[in-house]
């Protein structure tokens, strides 16, 4: 089996979980919500409605291929927008029967971020509102970050 097979399976996996109600632990890839989000933090992750969404929530949603974790920005015309905090552009609108869950914490290096109380929230509605001019920022540090880190 590759690799290919393998991220398909554990695609499914999580999407029933999620689908059945269950709460789930998953790893971060990439650098889309950076420097919230990093390759390896481990992101708590519970099921959601539409109905549960907050504006600047981190949402977790089924793409095409893939599964995204992005903020939640509004819904318009029945469909969901959403765009990572290290992106240049939204994403394209999708419809809410494709959202799984909302990420509720991180763990990085152990310690534990929960992302639902106050003080985050409140980050993370700026966040959904200042995005278009920070994405730019930090859609060009998170490749400093990159090559810094692996540099050694």
């Amino acid at each position: 089996m590759n690799s290919e097979d393998n991220n398909t399976k554990a695609r499914k996996l999580l999407i029933s979980l999620l689908r059945s109600g269950k709460t789930v632990d998953v790893p971060a890839q990439g650098l889309s919500m950076f420097p919230v989000l990093l390759p390896g933090d481990m992101l708590r992750v519970i099921p959601a409605k539409p109905a549960d969404l907050k504006r600047g929530m981190i949402v977790v949603y089924e793409s095409e291929d893939k599964i995204i974790s992005h903020r939640f920005i509004k819904i318009r015309e029945s469909k969901l927008i959403c765009k990572g905090d290290g992106l240049r552009s939204y994403d394209s609108p999708f419809p809410a029967d494709r959202l799984l869950g909302i990420v509720t914490a991180r763990t990085r290096n152990g310690r534990l971020t929960h992302l639902t109380n106050r003080l985050r929230r409140t980050t993370g509605t700026c966040m959904s509102y200042i995005t278009p001019i920070t994405g730019y920022l930090f859609y060009y540090l998170r490749y400093l970050w990159y090559k810094l880190k692996h540099e050694n």
